[in-house]
């Protein structure tokens, strides 16, 4: 199997935006949160010990992406051109995309009829971007011995103001924030970060949808650099510290994951920081602006909130009252 790069972090902390910077380099093979569309059989947030058992499925579905076909997965745009792929390949993938997308309209994930697998590249990496399999971090890099993984971290109250930006703009389809954070937190409240808080399923209640939201942050966190702590294949970054310097932590990124640096990421970088998109989903946005934009959007009493709460947290480390692009994350992460 050829070494794989995972992109793995919370929804709304920069996911998309670090998997693009990632799908612009010419040697990698780039899917998009594939785990949301084709399910894993791994529990959402197992034990690290238990990656031998997974190992088997997490191997198999290492090897069905390239073949992949949802538009979803492998349409995400921009595409870019590939050293394993011609210019008439290209014109081939970026039409059968925005057919794809269209029947899509009427039959859910219509396959794309065209898009590159890189089967005769030697060089190839495969990439799997995913929110799905954050908590499976641990164990995926157990059980894929040549992966390398970026995990990403967004500061809280970024990410509950995020949330509660797509909630009120009806971004999310089939369920609110409020309702994933209850059920999310019912699973994170039996994980081994649930149980040192001594969290239960009733005190879940009696939270507010914004502090259910912040224990979610602090929970899922918890356990992801509890489980990664001792693998030097896992670079832990910052979303604040990527928009504060996109182009040096881009290179940082590529080098710990294996990759050349190549003009065509350059490029970009800067052009997804150069100009700002309103679309929610967008990875073309100002980052600095993007990555403080919760400063402005949460009110004082909310974002006390969620401060209140990372303050019960070791991970208060991580993030200080004020994003200090120079903070360090704890010495449990590589």
């Amino acid at each position: 199997m050829k070494p794989c790069i995972l992109i793995f972090g919370q929804p709304r902390s920069g996911t998309t935006w670090i998997g693009k910077l990632f799908d612009s380099h010419p040697d990698t093979l780039y899917r998009h949160e594939p785990d949301s569309v084709r399910k894993l059989s791994l529990p959402l947030f197992p034990a690290k010990q238990e990656a031998p058992q997974f190992r088997g499925d997490l191997e198999k579905f290492i090897a069905s992406l390239p073949v992949m076909r949802s538009p979803e997965v492998v349409g995400k745009q921009p595409l870019f051109p590939k050293s394993y792929q011609s210019a008439a390949g290209l014109v081939a993938y970026r039409a059968g995309v925005i057919f794809a997308k269209a029947a899509s309209r009427v039959h859910r994930h219509f396959p794309t009829p065209f898009r590159p697998t890189a089967a005769r590249s030697e060089n190839a990496r495969l990439v799997w971007k995913s929110i799905e399999s954050q908590g499976r971090l641990g164990v995926c890099v157990e059980a894929l011995p040549q992966a390398r993984a970026i995990h990403l971290m967004r500061h809280p109250c970024g990410y509950v103001a995020s949330k509660l930006r797509g909630e009120a703009s009806h971004r999310f389809e089939g369920t609110t924030p409020g309702a994933e954070s209850v059920w999310l937190l019912k699973r994170l409240v039996k994980t081994t970060a649930g149980k040192e808080h001594g969290m239960s399923e009733g005190d879940i209640k009696r939270l507010t949808p914004v502090e259910q939201m912040a224990w979610c942050w602090v929970l899922t966190q918890e356990n992801i650099l509890a489980d990664v702590a001792d693998s030097d294949r896992v670079l832990s970054v910052r979303y604040e510290d990527v928009c504060a310097n996109p182009l040096a932590m881009t290179k940082r990124m590529f080098e710990f994951a294996g990759l050349d640096w190549h003009s065509q990421s350059e490029r970009f970088v800067k052009a997804s920081t150069a100009a700002a998109s309103a679309d929610y989903y967008s990875v073309f946005k100002n980052p600095v602006a993007s990555a403080d934009r919760w400063r402005s959007e949460l009110t004082p009493d909310i974002a006390k909130c969620v401060k209140r709460i990372l303050r019960e947290s070791r991970l208060s480390s991580v993030y200080v009252d004020q994003v200090e692009v120079s903070a360090a994350l704890p010495e449990t992460t590589t």
